[in-house]
């Protein structure tokens, strides 16, 4: 039955050739116009997950104290930023700022610099409020008082156009900046304005915010100062173009280098036909993923290539086998049924193998690896349909049209084909001795696998050497921090004194404790305890709200940024230095135990959780890690049920097998003695050389089979099968790396890493299928009882394709007289 199926695709291409073009274009062109349907996807949903406790933790913080904050640097005396003249200038751009409707809320160091002049009236309230809670702290508040009050006397008018007023405002006794000044002046040399993003924001409104802030601060410059805006969202922005841009370039790049290839390695007529069908089914792949809704994203991008390759892998070994069989007799039906017969069945078996192992990628915690998975099996699936049909059916039209003459055939044999044939058989000799030295490999190939380091840090994915480097650079050397760590705490009432003092006393420890690590921390009690040097009081705090209200007796940015409306939530800000991921991860881990700790728990009601892009960057590398390994066995696993179902001989399977789980062994030990790091694209390179590895195998026994089945000697089915599919698998082998080290030049690392990664996989999954695979089955069989391999036996998946069979299906479809 399964003969006969390959049979009538035969008879139906061979007697309908040009309905079946037509019905692929058709088809094809009805996919591409999902196309525009595609949508670019870089939120953190894709990173960690929508339904995660830390992706839910994410929206609900963004819901009330905004997104990412762009941070804009003022360089000069940050004492001139309180001058009249200069505080209009930053009332004008934060009203140009706040229209544009992209942020949330905008803190400028005229915020800051108004708040401090407006608690000298209320100062002695507060102070009060202070002795009030804390009554064994009375003597140190009224030194306290007493000597502010005293500096205040000393410093004159209380007007901004006095410089010693404005020092006072913005120093301790000791001339240090005031603790809640310092996120607005970080030194005397400096002053930042935080313009935070709004929350849950899609990546193109971040990237439309981030350019809106650039261009609204540089065009209204302060004098005197020089002005540097950047920030998280430059680094979200920078990726999304490139992959919508950048990306293209390089696709367009991979498909000159493909080109190449073939023009150069493949000698058959219509040489670029593989390309252009591939093409034509890529065309339609992305567009039926624009129909269904899979989003493109910083894994599913890098599909282009991988698809490509396997594609042009596909109808090169159709192309290659049409024209073999094309040498030995032009009679086209026949031609097309010993095709199909041999050829049809093998790749049907490698795409199923694909697509199995591909499978092995939803286990993932990863949600855009999970897609990529689902990207991979439906564009193999439709490059597999469209390669069935239409490379043999324009071959078909070919030689109709221009029939293949001795003129027009290409000579067969060369340099390359002894190249073929001298990897296939260099190893003959020495089984036992490869099998042990490959037992070696994978072993240390799967311990290798766990101890990749993964780059999870966005500024680690992007130009070292580009001017968003460069501003993130120049931010920390202006400030000591470029991110920050941030907790979301919740309570009946988070203004209430117990809450409010146990948040400073966290703010306080955990600042104190990872000094080089957390630059400081920020609250609103902080307020009140850079004036009083005590713990903050709910009267205090009340008091400094009612003098951060608008005319409309609305909340301004200071409160709004660490207060929810109804008091239930609060948010602390940890800015941190340039530290490590490893580093980070320690350090939010150590805040993790100090709140589970006796002397820094928090009060009954009261809950804190971490937020940020630190969280995130972590919550990424565990799901990365966790079971990317797993993923791996998964994907041999099922190759392997599916082997076995198929050939319904364990021998066999175990042959194919073989050098699939040495290609995963090499290409891991040579990541690893390479030093390269993993990304979310190259965590998944383990079930892609299983892919890519498995169709060779697949391949290279379907032909032996064959050839065994002709009659040949195992050393003849070795000679004659790997180098009549040698030059095939080389130009396809080349394209697929060729596609792949395109990539390797791209100034992005997350691009170029993933493009070595993946090219050297593929060169170590080619080798091993040529290598070690055509010794094992001349070894394999000197045991035909086992094995199954005998001359005048069966072919690959059934009955062999004789030329009795070819003449009977001829005869009953009558094809043979329509083609006369």
């Amino acid at each position: 039955m399964l003969q006969r199926f390959w049979q009538s695709i035969a008879t139906l291409i061979g007697r309908r050739y040009v309905q079946v073009i037509i019905g692929v274009l058709v088809v094809t062109a009805v996919c591409a116009v999902g196309a525009p349907r595609l949508k670019f996807e870089t939120s953190q949903d894709t990173l960690i997950g929508k339904n995660t406790r830390v992706a839910q933790q994410s929206r609900k913080y963004q819901k009330e104290f905004g997104g990412e904050a762009m941070l804009v640097l003022y360089t000069g005396p940050s004492a001139q930023l309180a001058t009249p003249a200069n505080q209009k200038r930053f009332l004008d751009i934060e009203s140009k700022l706040m229209k544009t409707g992209l942020f949330d809320s905008v803190i400028s160091p005229r915020t800051a610099i108004d708040l401090a002049n407006a608690q000298i009236p209320v100062g002695p309230t507060i102070f009060a409020s202070a002795e009030k809670e804390y009554p064994d702290k009375k003597a140190a508040l009224q030194a306290r008082l007493s000597s502010e009050l005293a500096r205040l006397q000393a410093a004159g008018p209380e007007s901004f156009t006095n410089p010693k007023y404005v020092q006072f405002l913005l120093h301790e006794k000791d001339g240090t900046v005031r603790s809640a000044l310092q996120d607005n002046f970080p030194d005397d040399h400096h002053g930042l304005m935080i313009v935070r993003l709004k929350g849950n924001a899609s990546i193109a409104n971040i990237g439309k915010a981030a350019d809106a802030s650039r261009k609204i601060v540089e065009a209204n410059k302060i004098p005197g100062f020089t002005v540097l805006a950047s920030g998280s969202p430059l680094l979200l922005k920078d990726i999304n173009d490139y992959l919508q841009g950048g990306l293209a370039t390089l696709g367009a790049l991979a498909i000159a280098v493909m080109f190449i290839v073939l023009v150069v390695v493949w000698r058959r007529r219509w040489r670029l036909l593989s390309l252009l069908c591939v093409l034509i089914g890529i065309a339609g792949a992305f567009g039926l993923m624009g129909w269904i809704g899979i989003p493109l994203n910083l894994v599913t991008i890098s599909g282009f290539p991988i698809l490509v390759g396997m594609g042009v892998d596909f109808a090169i070994q159709m192309h290659s086998r049409f024209e073999e069989e094309l040498d030995e007799d032009q009679h086209v039906p026949g031609v097309l049924q010993r095709v199909m017969g041999h050829l049809g069945p093998a790749l049907a078996v490698a795409l199923i193998a694909a697509m199995i192992g591909f499978l092995a990628l939803q286990i993932s915690k990863v949600p855009m690896i999970k897609q990529f998975g689902v990207m991979l099996d439906l564009g193999v699936a439709v490059l597999f349909l469209c390669v069935i049909f239409l490379p043999l059916a324009l071959l078909t039209w070919r030689e109709h049209k221009w029939p293949t003459t001795p003129k027009t055939r290409a000579q067969m044999s060369g340099m390359l084909e002894r190249f073929v044939r001298t990897l296939a058989t260099v190893a003959t000799r020495w089984v036992v001795p490869m099998l042990l030295i490959g037992s070696i490999i994978v072993v240390a190939g799967f311990w290798a696998e766990g101890r990749f380091t993964i780059q999870t840090d966005p500024e680690k994915w992007i130009p070292q050497g580009g001017s968003t480097v460069h501003s993130l650079d120049a931010l920390r050397a202006g400030t000591g921090f470029s991110t920050e760590l941030d907790f979301f705490v919740s309570a009946d009432d988070v203004t209430k004194t117990q809450n409010a003092a146990w948040l400073q006393r966290f703010i306080e420890t955990e600042t104190q404790k990872h000094k080089g690590e957390i630059i400081h921390g920020s609250s609103f009690g902080n307020i009140e305890t850079t004036l009083t040097h005590q713990l903050p009081t709910q009267g205090g705090i009340h008091t400094l709200l009612g003098v951060t209200k608008d005319p409309k007796n609305q909340l301004t940015d200071i409160p709004k940024a660490f207060y929810s409306a109804d008091k239930t939530k609060a948010n602390v800000v940890f800015p941190i230095a340039n530290i490590s991921l490893s580093q980070r991860k320690a350090l939010l881990n150590s805040i993790r135990d100090d709140l589970k700790s006796p002397q820094l728990k928090p009060p009954h009601g009261v809950d804190a959780e971490p937020y940020g892009l630190v969280v995130i960057g972590i919550a990424l590398v565990d799901a990365l890690q966790s079971n990317r390994d797993v993923m791996t066995l998964l994907a041999l696993a099922l190759v392997a049920a599916w082997l076995l179902v198929f050939y319904r001989n364990l021998t066999k399977t175990v042959l194919t097998l073989v050098p699939v789980l040495l290609a995963v062994g090499a290409s891991s030990l040579a990541v690893y003695a390479t030093g390269l790091e993993l990304s979310p694209l190259t965590a998944v390179s383990g079930p892609l050389v299983i892919a890519v590895c498995t169709e060779f195998a697949i391949l290279i026994m379907s032909r032996y089979v064959e050839e065994r089945g002709n009659g040949l000697t195992p050393e003849g089915a070795v000679d004659l099968g790997t180098v009549r599919i040698g030059r095939a698998f080389i130009a396809s082998g080349l394209t697929l790396i060729g596609g792949f080290a395109v990539m390797a030049l791209s100034s992005f690392p997350l691009l170029r890493d993933f493009g070595i990664i993946v090219a050297l996989n593929a060169v170590v999954a080619l080798s091993c299928a040529l290598i070690v695979l055509p010794p094992l089955l001349v070894a394999a069989d000197k045991h035909p009882r086992i094995t199954g391999f005998q001359p005048g036996g069966e072919g690959f998946g059934g009955r062999r394709v004789r030329d009795e069979d070819v003449d009977d299906a001829d005869r009953r479809a009558g094809r043979s007289a329509a083609i006369d």
